[in-house]
């Protein structure tokens, strides 16, 4: 929450006399991810809202509802488990404008993601996730009048506990994302 409010306050103090720009909008996105123990990549979809407050540095967080699914090597049983979620995802981005023209803008964006967990259907295993993943991406995007082209990666560690031995154990999720989002306000 502390990294919410600095980074509000960095917006509001950059845009300094100039007047504060604010935007929101819709966005689509396909996601790929590559958990370590994978045997192919998988490919997701989101879909939400963004809020930009900002001029050159701006603050963007967003809401969105993401479906991934995963095939997963395991050993020690003779299927590869496949894991269907379904996640609230809130990432909170700071982003810097280097190009900032009326219809057109360019930016990278950087900070933490959090995906709430909705459903979890792990099939093949008695592995099962928990119900928070988190973790950082970084991103750059391109503005055109009220379209927003945004490509993000996404590292994330996600916790898994077996139900029968009571083990845990924690993956990396790298993940790829390709967004096109549409701005309400320009």
């Amino acid at each position: 929450m502390m990294f919410l409010a600095l980074s509000l306050a960095l917006c509001l103090f950059s845009t300094g006399t100039a007047k504060a720009q604010f935007n929101f909008g819709i966005k689509v996105a396909g996601n790929a991810d590559n958990y370590m123990r994978l045997t192919k990549m998988n490919i997701g979809l989101e879909a939400g809202v963004f809020f930009r407050l900002g001029n050159n540095f701006f603050f963007q967080p967003e809401v969105n509802y993401a479906f991934k699914n995963s095939t997963f090597q395991d050993q020690s049983v003779s299927t590869n488990p496949t894991l269907h979620q379904h996640f609230l995802s809130v990432p909170a981005l700071l982003g810097y404008q280097f190009i900032n023209k009326d219809n057109f803008k360019f930016h990278l964006t950087i900070g933490p993601r959090f995906d709430f967990r909705l459903t979890d259907n792990m099939t093949g295993t008695d592995w099962r996730a928990n119900a928070v993943q988190w973790g950082g991406q970084v991103g750059v995007g391109i503005d055109f009048w009220r379209f927003v082209l945004d490509f993000y990666y996404s590292i994330a560690a996600d916790s898994f506990r077996n139900s029968q031995e009571g083990t845990s154990q924690t993956q990396q999720m790298n993940m790829f994302i390709l967004s096109l989002g549409f701005k309400f306000l320009k």
